[in-house]
């Protein structure tokens, strides 16, 4: 299992430090080579909070409280019910309804900007609660956090620790509901996800490397690349 999952986990954890997300996405369909649908969410949401702590230690220093009242406190309420509701939704129809609604929201940043809308921020609180929700139901939360961290002039590095946190609270909310039914499958994992944690680590400190190289415009434009890329991705 893990060297087929170790040079994908490298690779996702670079390319999400520059997006704000996709560790989930991408380790997700490599984990259900081995583990049916709902553990491959517990164990890679395991991975997916350990990577974050990372994160929050290198880039800390850059969140923004206000940003982040605006979404926490209804993403944290939305991971709750999300992880709960797992067992009664069916992830198929949400995921082509999420992944619409992000190709056609991640576009808006390649179009002429006197063209561009943006969200009123007074609806900020919501989209925490759906990509908390959507978090918690199928592990996928960073795009529609994304999608409204972009509506803020903020540098590169405080994107990035905002999202951080966000994505650290919905997680210390939905894994100890996973957990109620799967930590048996954890213990019996744990070696394989010390590794995979370390490879997301070292592919982590190689992203910020990168980070420098980009100015602020193609940050943004990469971030909502990865948004439709993302998007395309739920849709097929």
């Amino acid at each position: 299992m893990t060297f087929i999952v170790l040079p994908v986990a490298f690779l996702a954890a670079a390319f999400t430090l520059l997006s704000g997300f996709g560790l989930g996405t991408i380790l997700i369909p490599v984990f259900l080579l081995f583990y049916e649908a709902k553990v491959a969410i517990f164990l890679v949401a395991i991975v997916h909070l350990l990577n974050n702590l990372l994160k929050l230690g290198l880039f800390g220093k850059h969140v923004n409280i206000e940003i982040l009242k605006r979404f926490g406190i209804l993403a944290v309420i939305g991971a709750f019910l999300g992880a709960f509701g797992q067992a009664y939704i069916a992830n198929a129809i949400l995921r082509k309804l999420v992944g619409v609604a992000l190709i056609l929201l991640g576009s808006k940043e390649w179009i002429p900007e006197r063209l561009q809308f943006r969200f009123p921020k007074s609806i900020d609180p919501i989209g925490g609660f759906f990509s908390g929700l959507i978090g918690g139901l199928i592990g996928n939360q960073g795009a529609v956090r994304s999608v409204f961290l972009l509506n803020y002039p903020i540098s590169k590095e405080t994107f990035i620790a905002t999202g951080v946190v966000m994505a650290c609270l919905i997680d210390l909310v939905r894994i100890p509901v996973y957990w109620i039914s799967y930590s048996d499958i954890f213990f019996s994992s744990w070696p394989h996800l010390t590794l995979i944690v370390a490879v997301t680590f070292l592919g982590t400190f190689f992203g910020k490397a990168l980070l420098k190289r980009f100015s602020i415009v193609h940050f943004r434009k990469f971030v909502a690349g990865m948004i439709v890329l993302m998007g395309l991705y739920f849709c097929l």
